[in-house]
């Protein structure tokens, strides 16, 4: 029997995170990672943005999880050799004059000076801006697959990484330790995405996951450094590729890419961008959002020893670095867990 502090199922954003810390603190983990089903992290546009929506809403805890992230991520690359994280910022041309006066009041009336920043009219060759726009500083994006790869390399050194299929009717649990087949560990902790709707102990959450699909595309002579977003975004990924981004589908939750949203996306790039491009593949995901858009942490009401990390939804790069080391402080010293964040708020959903 191998004995170990934890056991994490999945390999995504949050488990890869959250081991990461746990392997840090030196604590002895185990992943077990499905590597047959698609995820939603390695087909993940991987956009931080402190500024969203057609309101300019502000990301939630974002003057915290911000500057976090960005330490965790150069610190990871640093260590890693690789460079994944991209602090591009990111630029919103006006779609119409009343967008632009919209726009402008809104940052009159809220404290955004912090994080935007007004651009003139045709300040950007390649694409429609005659307007002008707003310039949002500390976005970018994660090179999520790229991340999550020298990740495993790390896992797999560290004899931490184990590919395998999670049979929840192979757990045994009792009030000590938990069992899976030849290992016993301290703690469980499920960091499966969507497919925690599939899991017996966690099925009762009030997921609302979404499918996305993004487009990769060519463009030549195109030289605009920063994520450009005005309905859907352009990403530039280096050597003349880009991802076009994205859509939100709640009632077809499979990995199949459609023609409907290649239209859907197109559509909203024709509007801004000039250069001619050419799609080159297609990808599809499903994220895993929550009804109150707040992330999934936390022990289950009924095993104290099993617990979950999930829920990170379209924000997952912004937050995951920050919520691990907070459930890293749960497991390790006893932190309370942000009330925002605790399952202990939808306890009251679980029947035995």
């Amino acid at each position: 029997m191998q004995k170990l502090d934890y056991i994490i199922v999945g390999q995504g954003l949050a488990g890869s995170l959250l081991a990461y810390e746990l392997l840090k603190a030196n604590r002895k983990v185990l992943i077990l990672n499905d590597e047959s089903i698609p995820t939603s992290s390695a087909v993940a546009g991987g956009i931080f943005n402190p500024i969203t929506g057609k309101n300019l809403d502000k990301t939630w805890l974002a003057d915290t999880i911000f500057p976090y992230s960005k330490h965790f991520y150069l610190a990871l690359e640093q260590e890693t050799h690789t460079h994944f994280y991209h602090e591009t910022n990111l630029f919103r041309p006006y779609a119409n004059e009343q967008q632009r006066r919209h726009f402008l009041q809104l940052t009159d009336e809220f404290d955004l000076g912090k994080y935007i920043q007004l651009i003139a009219p045709n300040q950007y060759d390649g694409i429609s801006n005659p307007l002008g726009g707003l310039y949002t500083t500390s976005a970018g994006w994660v090179d999520v697959p790229l991340m999550l790869q020298v990740l495993q390399e790390l896992f797999l050194e560290a004899e931490a990484y184990q590919a395998e299929k999670f049979e929840y009717q192979a757990l045994s649990i009792s009030a000590e330790k938990v069992t899976y087949k030849n290992l016993q560990a301290d703690k469980i902790i499920f960091c499966e995405g969507y497919y925690a709707s599939q899991n017996p102990l966690f099925q009762w959450l009030p997921f609302n996951p979404a499918k996305g699909e993004t487009l990769i595309a060519a463009i030549a002579d195109y030289n605009i450094k920063e994520i450009v977003n005005q309905g859907s975004w352009i990403i530039p990924l280096g050597n003349q590729l880009h991802r076009f981004g994205s859509t939100y589908v709640w009632n077809q939750l499979d990995w199949q890419a459609t023609n409907e949203s290649k239209e859907a996306i197109l559509s909203k790039i024709d509007k801004f961008l000039l250069k001619p491009y050419q799609v080159i593949t297609q990808q599809a995901g499903i994220r895993p959002t929550t009804k109150d858009r707040r992330p999934f942490l936390g022990n289950h009401p009924s095993h104290l020893n099993v617990y979950v990390f999930n829920g990170l939804g379209t924000k997952g790069v912004s937050l995951a670095p920050y919520f691990a080391h907070e459930l890293l402080l749960h497991l390790e010293k006893n932190k309370d867990l942000m009330p925002d964040s605790n399952i202990r708020r939808f306890y009251s959903l679980y029947s035995l």
